[in-house]
């Protein structure tokens, strides 16, 4: 598990970008396989997805996770009561509190995001195609659609 430098400042936030370490999927997959859209068995993904919310301390069903096109949308989650599987995009943000919200990468970069003064959350997954056709753009612009100053915005590159 890596921690950024920059995020790890904030007592406001808790954050991680997991490796593919410590997992229980087997063969190809052999890995902390967290994609329910893999090919994995089932319940090796809902096993590796337990591990995160265990070391993150968040339970599953408050554990958000999207379903990636490598494009440039961007979600804002709004209202926890919203909440539902297979949303459609590449990056979200909120203002959600005691929500872990995440994003899968393989050989695509993870891109956290935080407002410290708006308490504004975002995270994007980056593939050459999303970020191409403005993925990072996109979220910043969401983020001062929410009343974000620019400067404000900390963005953390994972690994």
């Amino acid at each position: 598990m890596y921690f950024s430098k920059k995020l790890k400042k904030f007592s406001t936030i808790n954050h991680c970008f997991f490796s593919n370490k410590n997992g229980v999927s087997k063969g190809i997959y052999s890995s902390l396989n967290c994609g329910m859209g893999s090919l994995d068995k089932l319940d090796n993904v809902k096993k590796n997805l337990n591990i995160v919310c265990k070391f993150i301390g968040c339970e599953k069903k408050k554990l958000i996770t999207l379903n990636q096109r490598h494009t440039n949308k961007v979600i804002y989650l709004s209202n926890r009561t919203k909440i539902k599987s297979g949303l459609k995009a590449d990056g979200i943000i909120t203002k959600e509190r005691r929500l872990a919200i995440s994003i899968l990468t393989a050989d695509c970069i993870p891109i956290l995001f935080y407002d410290p003064v708006e308490k504004i959350i975002g995270c994007t997954h980056a593939g050459w195609k999303g970020a191409l056709s403005g993925i990072v753009q996109n979220t910043i612009y969401k983020f001062m659609k929410l009343g974000s100053n620019k400067k404000n915005i900390i963005c953390s590159v994972g690994p």
